[in-house]
């Protein structure tokens, strides 16, 4: 599974934080998934590099890009990718520190009726690797944009929106970056619960109590 250093090879929180900011906007396209020892890796950082001093010069700023539409179809794409529920707390705490009003209302709103459509481990079969050659992120925000399920038109880092980024994006492999209406799920991995702890949960606080009074 991990047969090269520097790479998440599954949909953990790594990879997962790699595709929101690709979603976001705030990253590259291609930018979540190119293996650490692929040439590509090293070509995209340096076109990052150039990028930011160009935005630099250009007076665009993270507040430019981190929009509310923005932080949307990052969730809408943590639905479609089966990403990790680890980008629910950096999310929200992202649009904290840049204003935008993120609730776990909106997660539940937007990312739960979404398709699985990346057949990635630990849900389904695939790696990384096989998500990057398959088409990677680009393939799956081509899917969700002509499903109307993006906002097309949300600025993203290099300068262009996403679906000018993302609008020709080509899939390799049906079998990893399913169709929706051939998902691996019919609804996103996340879902926001409410409620009170049943009963029985009582039993255990009480054997914790217990066993903490028989500690020597």
């Amino acid at each position: 599974m991990s047969r090269s250093p520097g790479h998440c090879m599954t949909m953990g929180t790594a990879s997962t934080m790699a595709s929101m900011v690709e979603a976001l906007g705030v990253g590259m396209p291609q930018n979540a998934a190119i293996p650490a020892v692929d040439s590509r890796r090293n070509l995209l950082a340096r076109m990052a590099g150039r990028r930011i001093v160009e935005m630099v010069t250009e007076d665009i700023r993270l507040s430019r890009l981190l929009t509310r539409q923005a932080f949307e179809n990052a969730i809408r794409v943590n639905g479609a990718i089966g990403g990790s529920t680890n980008a629910v707390v950096h999310l929200l705490a992202i649009a904290g520190r840049i204003g935008v009003d993120l609730t776990l209302a909106d997660w539940d709103r937007l990312g739960h009726d979404v398709p699985t459509i990346v057949d990635l481990m630990p849900s389904g079969r695939f790696l990384m690797e096989d998500f990057y050659y398959a088409g990677g992120l680009p393939a799956v925000i081509r899917r969700l944009g002509d499903a109307g399920l993006i906002h097309k038109d949300a600025m993203t880092a290099n300068g262009r929106t996403i679906w000018d980024n993302n609008s020709d994006a080509a899939c390799w492999n049906d079998e990893v970056i399913r169709p929706l209406k051939k998902p691996l799920a019919e609804s996103g991995g996340i879902a926001v619960l409410r409620g009170k702890p049943r009963p029985q949960w009582r039993g255990l606080e009480t054997l914790g109590r217990h066993a903490r009074a028989h500690d020597p």
